[in-house]
This record gives structure tokens, C-alpha cells and sequence, in this order.
């Protein structure tokens, strides 16, 4: 019996998905559980398995643009024995950005994966792999497509910044105190594989802020200003495809230790390219950190229909009078970007301010867990 393979709904918004690659050619025999093609949506690239075993007819282009449902396949059953059987070349593990970008280049990855070893080709090994390659004489344009998870980013940042009354405040906060809580902790939790961050941190304190100013956690649809009853917090990633913002669930009922466990799950899981698009729905605030850059404080865009984003900068050394010397102290800048249609400068200056209190104080965010 043949079996339809439709392009898989990932989460509730999802009204379409980009083929991105075919990981069988056509006319191949494959199993049920093997990778079958490359689906991206504006948020997630997902590697989609063979719901059964049977021979593959590949009936949708790779590149092609298509709804939720569209038909783009089918497993036929077994052709006879004496029919003959096309050989299929060795699966290249890449990412779908290493596998778009190959095409365009027009690079063998089969050829450059024999080159690089036993490990998954990214976008930049393409590249790499191109511009060591004889070139003619002449001078030529490189060009990518503006299409997938780069061009959505880009039409949801363009949307944001058209019909938001942002605005963004900043704060320069020490953080020397949590950079001390920090580094303990993380020897007391080594053994558990928890691993706190300066982030991570930023995440908790944003949690217990937002509890206690839920209009910055708000979401504006239509006439209403939303209130969830939970706070779900979007932590910005950076990928080669471009940003992506997995949800942690819940962070105002979690303890320091749960939140950061939690998130370094995610992260793994982001990198690995193991995200659905449940992961990355429904978030009602974000926050994004440049503190690995040399970025000292930066305008966020907010990420709609949220109505506030919290920006974390790079730590730097200061110095700082105390009486009458001078000792050096350690500070980042946190950036609040807000919806001035749903909150004011002063409610939102107080939020970024009780954020601050939890960073220099951070022993608070512990007495939350009754520690």
C-alpha cells in the first residue's frame, strides 16, 4: 500500500515550510525512522523521517515553498526484483544553510565530506571549501537567497520595527556580585551537569521582574492587551541560518538551578538542530545576548506580538570611586526595548530597574528557592 507524505504541521502557527533538500533520490528503497528531506520554517530547520519503508517518489522540487498538507511525496511499495535498482550515494550529513549554499556554489558536498571527515558540513565549510577552489580569471559577484529563516527574520524585524512605538532604555549595572554566585555555584553544581551563566541569570531575574510587571509580559492583539498567566521567556540564539529563539516554559515557578539546566538543554538542542517548532512558538518576552561580542549595549528588536525585549552586553572593567579610592569594577549594559502603545518610560524604567536589583543583588533570586 502506498503511503502519501504530506509537509508535516510542527506547530500550531506553522501554515508553511521550504523543502529545503532531499536526503534520498528518487526511485531509492528506504525504512521507516530514515531521514527523508530537509523542511524549513521561518523559525526551525527539521529533518523529516520516512513514516514507513517503501520505495521513494519524490513529487515536490527541493527549494519549493509549500502548505501545510501539500503532498510531496509517496512511498510505493516494493518494485519486483527483476525491475532494476538505481544505487543511492552515501547520505552527506550537512546542515540545510551547508546544502542551499552548495547548490549555489555548485560544490560537490560528497566530494568536500571525504575532504573534512566524519562530521556534519556547516555553512562555512562550504565556503571555505569554495574559495580554496580554482577559480577563472576575472572578477565575479557572490550572491545568497533572501528566502527561508533568513528572509522570515528579516520580514518579521521589518513588520516589528514598522508597528511597535518602540523605544529602548538602557542601564549600566555591576555585576560583579552575580559573576561571584556564579562561578560557586557552578562548583557546587558540577556535579549535576549545571552550568549557570551571566544570562542565564539575566533570565531568572527577568522571570521574578516580570511577575511583579506583567504589562511587560504582555502581548497586543487587536484592542486587547493580553495578560498571560505565565512566564515564558524566548532566549535568542545565533545560528548560521539566523536567529533562533527557543521558549523556555514556566520560568517564574522554576528555581535558579531548573532554569539553568533547562536552558543549557535548549541550547544543546538548538545546536544540534533537534528544535520543533513547538519549541519556538508563544514566547511572551526574549532575551538576547552580545555579551560574548565586543558590543557594549545595543538597540533589540522586539520580537511580535510581544511587547518588550531585554538586550544583555558584554562585561567590562570599570573604574568606580568608593569614598575616596578608586577600585575597578565590573559592569554590562542591559537594554530594554518597549512597546510605548502598551507601556510608558516609567513602568518600564522600574522593570529594568528591579532587573538590576536582582543582578546586584542575586542572592534574592536564591531566597525565591528558599535557599
Amino acid at each position: 500500500m502506498a503511503i502519501d507524505l504530506r509537509l508535516p504541521l510542527l506547530g500550531d502557527t506553522m501554515t508553511e515550510g521550504r523543502l529545503v533538500s532531499w536526503l534520498r533520490p528518487d526511485g531509492a528503497s528506504v525504512q521507516q525512522g530514515e531521514p527523508l528531506y530537509e523542511l524549513e520554517t521561518d523559525k526551525v530547520s527539521f529533518t523529516v523521517e520516512s513514516p514507513g519503508a517503501g520505495v521513494l517518489r519524490q513529487l515536490a522540487p527541493e527549494g519549493e515553498l509549500l502548505e501545510v498538507g501539500a503532498l510531496v511525496g509517496r512511498l510505493a511499495g516494493p518494485e519486483p526484483e527483476s525491475a532494476p535498482h538505481a544505487t543511492a550515494p552515501p547520505e552527506v550529513a550537512a546542515t540545510p544553510a551547508a546544502r542551499r549554499l552548495a547548490r549555489e556554489l555548485n560544490v560537490d558536498l560528497a566530494a568536500l565530506r571525504a575532504a573534512s571527515g566524519d562530521r556534519r558540513i556547516r555553512e562555512d565549510d562550504v565556503r571555505s571549501w569554495h574559495s580554496s577552489a580554482p577559480v577563472a580569471a576575472g572578477p565575479a559577484d557572490d550572491s545568497l537567497a533572501y528566502t527561508g529563516r533568513r528572509r522570515a527574520i528579516g520580514e518579521r524585524m521589518l513588520r516589528s520595527q514598522r508597528s511597535a512605538a518602540a523605544l529602548t532604555l538602557t542601564s549600566e549595572v555591576r555585576v560583579d556580585a552575580a559573576l561571584e554566585l556564579i562561578e560557586g555555584l557552578n562548583r557546587e553544581w558540577a556535579d549535576d551537569g549545571v552550568l549557570l551563566t551571566l544570562t542565564r541569570v539575566l533570565v531568572g531575574a527577568c522571570a521574578l521582574a516580570l511577575r511583579e510587571h506583567p504589562r511587560l509580559n504582555a502581548r497586543l492583539e487587536g484592542d486587547r492587551i493580553v495578560l498571560p498567566g505565565s512566564v515564558d521567556i524566548g532566549l535568542a540564539v545565533d545560528e548560521e541560518e539566523g536567529l533562533v529563539v527557543p521558549v523556555l516554559r514556566g520560568v517564574d515557578r522554576r528555581s535558579l538551578k531548573d532554569v539553568a539546566r533547562a536552558l543549557r538543554e535548549l541550547t544543546r538542542r538548538t545546536e544540534a538542530g533537534r528544535l520543533t517548532q513547538a519549541d519556538v512558538e508563544d514566547g511572551t518576552f526574549t532575551v538576547t545576548s552580545l555579551a560574548s561580542t565586543v558590543v557594549d549595549g545595543f538597540t533589540p528588536i522586539i520580537n511580535p506580538p510581544q511587547v518588550a525585549i531585554l538586550g544583555v552586553g558584554r562585561v567590562r572593567e570599570v573604574a568606580a570611586f568608593e569614598g575616596a579610592a578608586v577600585v575597578p569594577h565590573r559592569v554590562a549594559t542591559l537594554s530594554l526595548t518597549f512597546d510605548h502603545r502598551v507601556n510608558d518610560g516609567a513602568p518600564a524604567a522600574r522593570f529594568l530597574g528591579r532587573v538590576a536589583e536582582l543582578v546586584q543583588r542575586p542572592y534574592l533570586l536564591l531566597e525565591r528557592d528558599g535557599r
